[in-house]
Order: C-alpha cells, then sequence, then structure tokens
C-alpha cells in the first residue's frame, strides 16, 4: 500500500497500523485494513518502505493523520531458539501514542 492509499484508509478510521522491528534497527510499517494485511511500500514501488528508527515512523504516520499505532517486537534471538511443537514465535506489542 503506497502512502497516498495509506491517508485514504487512515481518513474512514478502520486501519489498525502496526510498527515492525526487526533486527533491532530496521522497522517496516503493517496496515491491517478489512482483515487484508498491507505493507507501507515506497512510493510506485511495490518494495516496502524501511525506516531506520522509531521517531521516522512516527513521522511518517503522523503525517498520514494517525496518532497511535502498535510496536511490534519479536522475542530476542528468536531465529537461534528451536520452537518446533511450540507453536508460533512471541511477539511483544504495546500501543504507542505520538
Amino acid at each position: 500500500m503506497n502512502f497516498n492509499e495509506f491517508k485514504k484508509v487512515v481518513r474512514q478510521g478502520d486501519a489498525e497500523v502496526h510498527i515492525l522491528c526487526n533486527q533491532g534497527s530496521l522497522y517496516l510499517i503493517q496496515i491491517i485494513n478489512e482483515g487484508v494485511r498491507s505493507l507501507l511500500t515506497q512510493n510506485r514501488s511495490t518494495r516496502p518502505q524501511v525506516f531506520r528508527g522509531l521517531s521516522e515512523c512516527y513521522g511518517r504516520l503522523i503525517s498520514a493523520g494517525l496518532h497511535c499505532a502498535f510496536v511490534d517486537q519479536a522475542c530476542a534471538h528468536d531465529e537461534m531458539i528451536s520452537r518446533q511443537g511450540y507453536g508460533a514465535s512471541r511477539v511483544d506489542q504495546r500501543l504507542v501514542r505520538f
């Protein structure tokens, strides 16, 4: 979903937004709208927009008219721990307002 489409969804008030933390310093914005998950993409590309800090994410979300989102942090070292038989990886999620 590009930024213009994202702003339209925010104006409709139906979006649930998650900031996905990857590798400790890379962040992606995931939009859940009517049960469909999509990532915020670069302009006219299908490549996801990658942010280097939470402040960059917050700034982008504020410019779209949003003032809160969930920050999803995967369990530390999850990729090195065998989770076979334990189901999906654990994710810590918190609501932030900006």
